[in-house]
């Protein structure tokens, strides 16, 4: 089975080790905890950065459910084998391969979809955001071996393609789909300058014509005509789109999902054996709160910044930062949920993100976002994914994100700071 990779992205770590710090549970197979223990890991597990006396405590507990096991955090959320130079002591003692898989794999998630593997690089990883290193091409063989690897321990089935829920989507029509977008997305402004508000205002009307009741109900094949004509159509008109400005309850559910970014954030941050006590709980509700104008900005958060502060896109570092996310979701489609809802979650991380950079813009009293505030807000609205997987929590989610209209917020952001 083929890979299916975003060519344009680039990857090479470069031992920032915050993948390492963020708090998140790394998984480890009932076989590699024996062949930790065999190796004596726990000579190497500390439970502080500084502290040079070995652990007395297994480093592995198990995970709920009896699904397997995750390396103890130590008290500040990080692995305890992370020394003190960022370094991982098991990569240390038993080299690059001996690595738990779930490390050897990130930044990288593996969705298989009918007739080919969908990997995905998590924009949680700084790297990913800068699209620094070897483009991801070059690294196929050892994706595959991962793949492999990951397919013998964990296998999951195939999911199908859906352009919405309930509506089947052929490998074909996805494909249109992904070319006729790339082909927005790239699509010079007016002016001949790049301009992504105009061209992802044209993939929403797209999109939402696509999603209109009388086009999701035609035949498959029916259906991939109508997303290659359409499609096709849509990326080379010349006609100006109408823009739709995002309804109230849009802006909402958008409110809605920032608290869903900035909560996962909070639990993150929080000391791991915090779990649910009364504080955190307190903390939660003010957030809630505060993120709905009934409570005062604090702990770094601060929405009236969104009123204060800009991100200029037409800035062309910004410009370069947002459209490799966007391509990368493009180029990716055909993941876990329906093309449209997949869409739609990127673009609410995508607008989640800019609102964290424009509340740290604000701390520093700066009138808009650089660089670094985006990419920051990149790498922690993304952190969302690895806290909030599955079940209830990514429908919650998929509901938040509000459909095409995540799209039209995007779109309607002001190009500098609102006076």
């Amino acid at each position: 089975m083929p890979l299916r990779l975003d060519a344009d992205q680039r990857f090479s770590c470069r031992s920032c080790a915050r993948c390492c710090r963020r708090g998140w549970d790394v998984a480890v197979t009932a076989a590699e905890v024996e062949s930790y223990r065999r190796a004596g890991a726990a000579r190497w597990f500390r439970e502080s950065a500084e502290d040079p006396v070995e652990t007395q405590q297994d480093p592995f507990e198990p995970l709920g459910g009896g699904s397997g096991f995750r390396i103890r955090k130590r008290a500040d959320g990080s692995c305890g084998f992370l020394s003190a130079q960022d370094r991982c002591r098991i990569h240390e003692e038993m080299g690059a391969s001996g690595k738990p898989l779930t490390c050897r794999l990130f930044p990288f998630r593996l969705h298989p979809s009918p007739g080919e593997t969908v990997v995905e690089a998590s924009f949680s990883c700084p790297t990913v955001v800068a699209n620094e290193g070897v483009l991801l091409p070059a690294q196929r063989p050892e994706l595959s071996a991962l793949r492999r690897e990951w397919s013998r321990i964990q296998p999951e089935p195939e999911r199908p393609l859906q352009l919405v829920r309930g509506r089947p989507l052929s490998r074909a029509a996805l494909d249109s789909l992904r070319q006729a977008l790339r082909r927005m997305l790239d699509r010079p402004g007016a002016n001949g300058a790049p301009d992504l508000r105009a061209s992802v205002a044209r993939m929403a009307a797209w999109l939402e014509d696509l999603s209109r009741y009388r086009v999701v109900r035609l035949a498959p094949d029916r259906l991939a005509e109508y997303v290659e004509l359409t499609g096709r159509h849509a990326a080379s008109s010349e006609k100006p789109v109408v823009r739709r400005g995002p309804s109230p309850a849009a802006r909402l559910l958008s409110r809605g999902f920032l608290f869903a970014v900035l909560a996962a954030r909070l639990r993150l941050d929080e000391e791991p054996s915090s779990g649910w006590r009364l504080g955190l709980r307190v903390k939660m509700a003010r957030l809630l709160a505060h993120v709905h104008g009934l409570w005062p900005a604090g702990g770094g958060v601060d929405v009236r910044a969104l009123r204060r502060v800009g991100v200029p896109l037409d800035e062309p570092r910004i410009h370069a930062l947002v459209h490799n996310y966007l391509r990368s979701a493009v180029e990716t489609l055909g993941r876990r949920q329906p093309v449209v809802e997949e869409l739609a979650l990127s673009f609410a991380r995508l607008n989640a993100a800019l609102a964290l950079a424009a509340m740290y813009a604000a701390r520093q009293g700066d009138p808009v976002a650089g660089e670094g505030a985006v990419s920051r807000g990149l790498s922690e609205a993304a952190d969302l994914d690895h806290v909030g997987e599955g079940g209830l929590m990514a429908r919650l989610l998929g509901v938040l994100s509000g459909g095409t209209e995540a799209l039209a917020l995007f779109a309607d952001q002001p190009k500098r700071p609102r006076p």
